[in-house]
């Protein structure tokens, strides 16, 4: 009996095994063998992460799917090489590693991972420098020393220029996370003083025996898709990179890596040359269900709307984040969203005080106040029935833990941003769905993510707003095959009108985000300008698409307050310039000029007035004529 409970554990271990080895994401080492220190590997296995990373100090060049621990994979061996250094490293000491992210969110993000990873490690001390933040608070602790820092390029750029109590001449590791958002220039001399310290041309006044002493110093590029700015960026920060996540088959021979050269400009005339698949290829989680809808233009609210009534239905705890193009149309449809009400019956009318999606609603876009960015991030997080409206600045690296669908109400455009958006969901293993909608004149866009390896399925749309019940109609909904003409669609819409007229604030809201959204549109480059073209579309549709009956004026009530604002400030200011041109005999004469002569050289003298001073500009000659 004994031996064959052992039989039977034994096979149940080879499969486990056999399981872990197939797997793309998880590895079948632990935390111990990959040569960790064992207070690190405790406070892993404590906040039950799964690492795959080596610890040798060699640039890294990692392509990895969304949601499959990267910020872990990076941060563990930093904390481990800096735990074991003898004597300990201290605040005194400056900067020993470098994290750059691209957005705030992430920035906080990575801070309380790293946090959670130094727990045990009270001597190592982690800080982060982000926009919207106290520049003199950032000042105050960078001068008293942050071992680990975190930071978004453009707030490290003005701390390096301006800060001089910054040490960073002991920086070890330099990180770019998400590293397809990064486009260097020679202008950017701070990031090229710190990348360029890699050889020893650029140590400036250490001597080559002190700079020997040193550990070298490693760069790591990460991102789960891999273009030109990724290249580029590895080309001229990466010296023979060790390559992780990458098909060799896919990488020419002419692929190679040299670092630094002694001249920047030579690099930027001469990037690195590949194949388009291998940086064109995009992964995505496997556990990952794509679909699209395509939805005509007057009905792409309606939709939007019984979708999510739908799936928060079905669900007792789930997560949804919808993506849009602009921060007007996160408003719009937030307010909107929060104050919408509904009944498909004429009875009972307790139901028109019901919501018409009942969850808790949040938004998130780059117009917000720094506070309420980190507001929104934290709750999102914690509730369980909720749904984030967002723009492409949740879209890349958050790690919003339980959401399970992702629906793109506006195209993203590049498949890059693509992928980065349905990353949000279908992570560290777990099943997510995503969503596209497409209007019948964009479907040239499923052509265009086929190209990079992404393939979608339709959405069974008719059946969900099949499921909804109608008073006295249920019976002629089930025969309507046009989405556009199917009643719950027709009866959400009317019902989305009679509300918007009802809300003057609201109906303003909807007027800006219609421009804002026109402009978006138009704003598509290269092959995307040819599927998403706005003279395809019909723009009184596209105002039901946020419930106007009537399209609006396409320069919005924003636009509208910034310019009077500007011509009041000029006025203010002393700064409206007064221009006066002669142009005909009949002018002059208004002018009493005293002109006789049509073909006569008149001179004349006349000014420029701006504020206190005037330009004097004399004797303009010009002949007078009919």
């Amino acid at each position: 009996m004994a031996t064959k409970r052992s039989e039977k554990a034994s096979k149940e271990a080879e499969t486990k095994s056999k399981e872990l080895k197939e797997s793309e994401i998880f590895a079948s080492c632990s935390f111990s063998s990959l040569g960790l220190q064992v207070a690190l590997c405790d406070q892993l296995r404590g906040l039950s992460l799964s690492l795959s990373h080596c610890t040798e100090p060699r640039c890294r060049l990692v392509n990895a799917a969304t949601g499959t621990g990267k910020t872990v994979a990076y941060l563990a061996p930093i904390i481990h090489h800096l735990q074991g250094d003898q004597p300990r490293v201290q605040r005194s000491d400056g900067t020993f590693a470098l994290v750059l992210v691209p957005t705030r969110e992430l920035c906080m993000q990575v801070y309380e991972i790293l946090q959670k990873l130094l727990h045990r490690f009270h001597w190592i001390v982690p800080g982060y420098i982000t926009g919207g933040e106290n520049r003199s608070k950032e000042k105050a602790r960078l001068r008293k020393g942050i071992s680990i820092l975190v930071a978004t390029p453009g707030r490290l750029l003005d701390h390096l220029k301006n800060t001089t109590s910054f040490l960073h001449t002991n920086l070890r590791w330099i990180i770019f996370d998400e590293a397809d958002r990064y486009s260097l220039n020679p202008t950017n001399a701070g990031l090229y003083d710190l990348l360029g310290s890699r050889k020893k041309g650029h140590v400036g006044k250490e001597n080559a025996d002190s700079y020997n002493s040193k550990p070298q110093r490693q760069n790591v590029l990460l991102s789960a898709t891999l273009n030109e700015k990724v290249n580029h960026l590895a080309k001229i920060s990466l010296e023979n990179p060790v390559m992780i996540g990458l098909d060799d088959k896919k990488i020419q021979p002419v692929l190679s890596f040299k670092g630094l050269g002694s001249n920047v400009n030579d690099e930027f005339e001469h990037p690195v040359k590949s194949t388009s698949s291998s940086i064109g290829d995009f992964r995505v989680p496997d556990q990952l269900v794509q679909r699209y809808v395509k939805v005509s233009c007057g009905s792409r609210l309606a939709v939007l709307l019984s979708i999510l009534k739908h799936l928060f239905e079905r669900g007792t705890s789930q997560k949804i984040v919808v993506f849009f193009s602009t921060c007007d149309a996160v408003d719009f449809h937030y307010y909107l969203l929060s104050a919408f009400k509904f009944s498909a019956y004429s009875q009972p009318d307790e139901e028109l005080r019901q919501m018409f999606v009942r969850c808790k609603t949040f938004r998130l876009h780059g117009n917000m106040k720094q506070e309420d960015r980190r507001t929104t991030f934290q709750a999102f997080k914690t509730e369980n029935l909720s749904l984030l409206l967002s723009t492409d600045i949740a879209a890349r690296g958050l790690d919003f833990p339980e959401v399970r669908f992702i629906i793109q109400y506006d195209s993203p455009g590049e498949a890059t941003e693509y992928v980065h958006r349905v990353g949000r969901t279908a992570r560290l293993g777990e099943r997510g769905d995503s969503l596209l909608f497409l209007q019948p004149v964009e479907v040239d866009y499923l052509r265009h993510l086929e190209k990079h390896g992404i393939s979608l399925t339709e959405y069974p749309l008719l059946k969900v707003l099949d499921s909804f019940p109608l008073y006295n109609e249920k019976n002629y909904a089930k025969k309507v095959l046009t989405l556009e003409f199917h009643p719950w669609v027709l009866l959400v819409q009317k019902a989305l009108e009679s509300f918007i007229l009802s809300e003057p604030t609201i109906k303003n809201l909807a007027k800006d985000a219609f421009c804002s959204w026109v402009r978006a549109y138009t704003a598509h480059r290269g092959e995307l300008k040819r599927i998403f073209m706005l003279k395809k579309l019909h723009l009184g549709h596209v105002a039901k698409s946020f419930a106007l009956k009537e399209q609006p004026s396409l320069v919005g009530q924003s636009f509208q307050k910034q310019t009077k604002k500007r011509k009041r400030d000029e006025k203010q200011r002393g700064l409206s310039k007064k221009r006066k041109f002669v142009r005909s005999r009949q002018w002059l004469n208004e002018w009493k000029l005293g002109v006789r002569d049509l073909n006569r050289s008149i001179a004349f003298e006349w000014f420029i007035c701006s504020g206190p001073k005037q330009l004097h500009m004399p004797k303009v000659l010009f002949r007078v004529q009919e």
